[in-house]
């Protein structure tokens, strides 16, 4: 059924479901999601997930999808405020790596919602279109930064991120900020050297030795 036909309170009551399965999910796994725990994490009736979707499946998806569309929409808007911000590519990096911070619980419900559909395939279509909206926010964050040839590094790069959050998740404060930066920037660096774009490689590791030496000073 389409939210688009559904008044303000009822669509107030399906963000509401949506809402609760992110959380469920993040403390629970896919495999928590049922219409009980959604329904009285989100304080309504039991009947209501059955109003808004065919299956508790359904919901999973949607709510995951619902999740990298916002997820989508604040990266680009990050992306659009660094060209106009004129940052250097440093900066501009920096502000990506402290971006790329993991959320509670949005992105533990994104990696449960990668376990399960590793072994369901039910969950393998909406899981896919949030890797796909993952790696066009890369691929749009590294055309604002002047990265040639950025589809082609873009699902490495997500890859990357998502396994520092994940890891960042695990074992809190075993990577800060600084550290997700020179993840991600050495990742770039590689890209550029590999693919014959070593005088913009040196222009960039050349910009960000005054960050780093200062980094060091302060150690």
């Amino acid at each position: 059924m389409s939210a688009r036909r559904h008044g303000p309170s009822a669509q107030a009551r399906r963000e509401a479901l949506l809402r609760a399965t992110v959380e469920v999910t993040a403390e629970q796994g896919v495999a928590g999601v049922t219409h009980r725990a959604v329904t009285e994490r989100a304080g309504l009736p039991l009947a209501t997930v059955s109003y808004f979707f065919s299956s508790i499946d359904e919901l999973a998806g949607e709510a995951l999808r619902t999740f990298m569309t916002e997820e989508r929409e604040t990266q680009a808007a990050l992306a659009e405020g660094l060209v106009a911000a004129e940052m250097t590519t440093d900066e501009a990096g920096r502000a990506f790596a402290l971006a790329a911070a993991p959320r509670l619980p949005e992105t533990l419900a994104l990696f449960e919602a990668l376990l399960h559909a590793a072994r369901h395939a039910e969950l393998r279509a909406p899981v896919a279109d949030a890797l796909e909206a993952a790696r066009s926010v890369a691929s749009a964050g590294l055309t604002a930064l002047g990265t040639p040839d950025p589809e082609m590094l873009a699902p490495a790069m997500t890859a990357l991120a998502h396994g520092l959050a994940l890891h960042r998740l695990a074992e809190p404060g075993c990577i800060d900020e600084e550290g997700t930066y020179r993840a991600l920037r050495a990742l770039l660096l590689g890209h550029l050297l590999d693919n014959g774009h070593e005088e913009l490689a040196l222009e960039l590791a050349r910009e960000a030795q005054p960050s780093s030496a200062a980094t060091s000073a302060e150690e």
